[in-house]
């Protein structure tokens, strides 16, 4: 399967209103990859993109700036996409994200 298909599968994002973001995961290990011990990248990538960002179950919904929400999404797609690749999330891939 090519990692674009396994992206599609795995992620799914959907715009709620112009300041609100849903993203789900459904792959349990690439989300908590994602996610964090304790939430920790999470967080990170909140104060990062200056958004706030809320997670239960698979779906992670963001709130902000509409500028702010694409960096936010577009850290997600890179966090998966790197996950899909090395099977790991480390704490400077958080920033990275952010700034590629």
């Amino acid at each position: 399967m090519s990692e674009i298909s396994k992206l599609e599968q795995d992620l799914t994002i959907k715009k709620i209103d112009s300041e609100t973001i849903n993203i789900s995961i459904m792959n349990n290990e690439m989300l908590m990859a994602i996610v964090g011990q304790f939430d920790q990248n999470l967080k990170s990538l909140s104060k990062l993109t200056n958004t706030d960002v809320y997670f239960r179950g698979n779906s992670i919904t963001s709130k902000g700036k509409k500028e702010n929400l694409s960096t936010f999404s577009e850290a997600i797609k890179f966090l998966v996409n790197k996950f899909l690749v090395t099977n790991i999330i480390e704490k400077e891939d958080i920033v990275l994200s952010v700034r590629k």
